[in-house]
Order: structure tokens, then C-alpha cells, then sequence
């Protein structure tokens, strides 16, 4: 099939995360500190305005919105850019965003994964960029409410939606994607299904509020939220070129994307192995488990799943180390190797790792119309089972 990798990120992270450990960088970010004052988590004044501005800045004039300036382009982290545009009052901006994914949505509902400097380079359609959509919408509905702004793009939502179902296994994980010629590649990703968990949630809630009934998003979003948090086996029964658990989304992506809540969710996040493996305190998170790059995209989602299960205090000292890896301009770093602290990849700075320093950055500031959204992902029916539950299957950590 004309697959090439298993997701953006993760095909970034496959290439940069080998380099990572082999070669020197020259750009340097200072010796590792220990972890700051919890209480410092909040962005000083004019940070939110300056990231915003930074992040529109590398936006298209037909309003596709590149990882960085001719960079590619993917429809996830053109949605998520799009969210970090949304939480800084950039209404417009964002609203372009998604009228552009509107006038290139394909027949089948999905969107092709990757485009460079306005050109589709590759045709082929995932479905948690499909569903990433419904999130985006319902997060700019929330930071400012707009129920015209969700008529008009309700058909393209509801397309995009019908295209992920239609990829939804017997076990109830939604399969990756499908190649240029329409063929699907019927392996589930953990984080692509936590994510559409998510995504399924913000669907429904749009349906709602327009007054649509789709009974079968609901009941969608229930079948994969089980087999999230009982049959993680499933995600390993796959001809992926590799297991989950190598890259840290896989750990915390359940519990961000509102699958696994609760006492469980708490347990898993500070699971030993799993914060052993990642982790490294005054630093961030790893973005895989085998090489010392610790990312500033992956550690803030880290924050948002931290504060999404209570356990807000850890969740602002965590992100209190990101601020080290702000650019002058407004950017942020992709991320550095530890201990050297060393920019990598050298000189990379993406609109999706921006915005979701913003995005964390208003949930836990608190008190905006859209900083308890990633809360608010556990759908009705939050997961609290023990943490010593047999059923719950978490990935290998090792």
C-alpha cells in the first residue's frame, strides 16, 4: 500500500529521534534545571498574544496552517494550530483554518494527510485527522460561541465523521487509514483512537447542539472507549511496523483524549515504569523511549492529561519547565536532547508545538470559556474503574 509511516509526528519522530543521539547541534538552551515553583505556571504577560501572533504568521493566505514557513502540512496539526489561534481571541484566523479544510475535504469525507506550499503530497486519509475536526469546531464553539459558524460547517463535520465510522473494527478501535486508491489499512493506533475518543465526544456535542440526533456517533464513541480501557490488546494484534508503546503518546493519550478518567486514569499517569521511562524532572517528556529527546508538544499534552484527572499541581510544574524553550519571537523549540540541552531538531519550531503551549497554558490558568475542554473529554460516562483492574491492559513501557 502507499502508506509512508505510521503518522506525521510519528514519522517525524522515527527520523529526528535516531539523528537525535548521533549528531552535535549547535544551538544550546543552557544547563538542565530542577523543577521550578509549581505556582509559576502562567505565561508572563504578552506571551499568549506573541505565540498567537507567531502562529498566524506562519498561516497561508488561503488559511492552511504549515508546521513552520514552506513546511508541511498535516490536517491534525492544522486543527490544533488552529485551537491555539482560538484560545488567544484570533477568531478569524481560525475560522479560516477550518474553511480551508472545507474546500479540501475529499468525496469520502476524509482529508489528505500531508500538503506542501499548497500542493497535496500525499493522498492518503487518516481518520483521527478526519475526527480532529469535530475538536477544533467545538472548542472555537466554545471560546466563542458562534451556532452559525457550526451550520455552515456541519456538512463537512458530518462527512468527516460518517469517514471514521466507516473505519471502525468489530473490536471497536478505528483502523489508521486509507491509501490514495481507497484501500484501508486495518490497524488501530492507541493514540490515534484515543484521540478520535475525543473527537467523538465533541461530535456528538455539536450534533446536539444543532439539533441532529446521531445515535450511532454515541454509541461509536462507547464501543471504543470499552476497548480502550479493557482490550488494549487489540492495538498490539497489528501489522504497524512497530508495537505501541515506544513513543509517550501512547501512555498518555488515553487519558487525554477522555477514555480512561478517574482513579484509573491517576494511577496510570504516575505508573512508575511508565514516568521512569519518559520522564526526566526540570526537563519534560520523552518523545520516544529510546532516545534522550525530550519534546515541548508531547510534555504539554502530558499537562493537559495531568490536569484533566485532578492532578493539577504536578501538571503546572511540569509545564513550568517548558519556558526555557521559548523562542524570542514567540515560537517555541521542538524540543532538545538531555543532558546536553541541545535544540533539536536544530532550528525547528512548528505552529502545533506553539499552540499547544497555549492550550495548556488556558487550562490551567483556568476561568476561560474553554480551559476545562480537555476535562470535559471523558464524555458521559468517565472511567472509574480500580487501577488494579484485570481488564486494563496498559502498553509495555519497556
Amino acid at each position: 500500500m502507499a502508506f509512508e509511516g505510521v503518522s506525521a509526528r510519528r514519522r517525524r519522530a522515527l527520523a529526528t529521534a535516531e539523528a537525535a543521539s548521533r549528531h552535535p547541534h549547535r544551538d544550546r538552551i543552557g544547563t538542565a534545571r530542577g523543577p521550578r515553583r509549581a505556582e509559576r505556571f502562567r505565561l508572563p504577560s504578552g506571551h499568549v498574544e506573541e505565540t498567537a501572533a507567531w502562529i498566524a504568521s506562519v498561516q497561508r493566505a488561503d488559511g492552511e496552517i504549515p508546521w513552520s514557513p514552506g513546511g508541511k502540512m498535516d490536517p491534525w496539526d492544522h486543527v490544533h494550530a488552529a485551537m491555539g489561534l482560538a484560545v488567544a481571541g484570533r477568531f478569524e484566523e481560525a475560522k479560516a483554518a477550518f474553511r480551508f479544510l472545507a474546500a479540501n475535504q475529499y468525496p469520502d469525507g476524509g482529508f489528505a494527510c500531508e500538503r506542501r506550499e499548497g500542493r497535496v503530497v500525499n493522498s492518503s486519509r487518516e481518520s483521527n485527522h478526519a475526527a480532529y475536526l469535530a475538536t477544533g469546531l467545538w472548542h472555537l464553539h466554545q471560546a466563542k460561541p458562534d451556532p452559525d459558524f457550526l451550520a455552515e460547517t456541519w456538512p463537512v463535520l458530518e462527512s468527516a465523521i460518517e469517514f471514521v465510522l466507516r473505519l471502525q473494527e468489530p473490536s471497536g478501535a478505528i483502523s489508521w487509514a486509507v491509501d490514495p486508491e481507497g484501500r484501508v489499512w486495518r490497524a488501530p493506533l492507541v493514540t490515534g483512537s484515543s484521540s478520535i475518543h475525543g473527537s467523538l465526544v465533541c461530535a456528538t456535542r455539536i450534533a446536539e447542539r444543532l439539533d441532529h440526533d446521531r445515535p450511532a456517533w454515541r454509541s461509536a464513541r462507547r464501543r471504543l472507549a470499552l476497548v480502550l480501557r479493557h482490550e488494549r490488546h487489540v492495538f498490539h494484534d497489528t501489522d504497524l511496523p512497530e508495537p505501541p508503546g515506544r513513543h509517550s503518546m501512547d501512555w498518555y493519550y488515553p487519558v487525554l483524549g477522555g477514555a480512561v478518567r478517574g482513579d484509573l486514569g491517576r494511577a496510570h499517569l504516575l505508573d512508575p515504569a511508565h514516568v521512569g521511562t519518559f520522564m526526566e524532572e526540570g526537563v519534560g517528556c520523552r518523545c520516544v523511549k529510546d532516545h534522550p529527546w525530550f519534546t515541548v508538544a508531547e510534555t504539554c499534552e502530558l499537562v493537559l492529561a495531568l490536569d484533566a484527572t485532578g492532578l493539577r499541581s504536578r501538571a503546572r510544574e511540569v509545564f513550568s519547565w517548558m519556558a526555557q524553550l521559548r523562542h524570542p519571537d514567540g515560537g517555541y523549540w521542538t524540543g532538545a536532547t538531555h543532558p546536553e540541552r541541545e535544540i533539536y531538531p536544530d532550528g525547528e519550531q512548528t505552529a502545533w508545538t506553539a499552540a499547544t503551549v497555549l492550550l495548556a497554558a488556558d487550562t490551567l490558568g483556568a476561568g476561560s470559556p474553554t480551559s476545562s475542554f480537555f476535562r470535559d473529554l471523558a464524555g458521559e460516562d468517565p472511567a472509574e474503574e480500580a487501577p488494579d483492574s484485570p481488564s486494563f491492559r496498559a502498553p509495555e513501557s519497556n
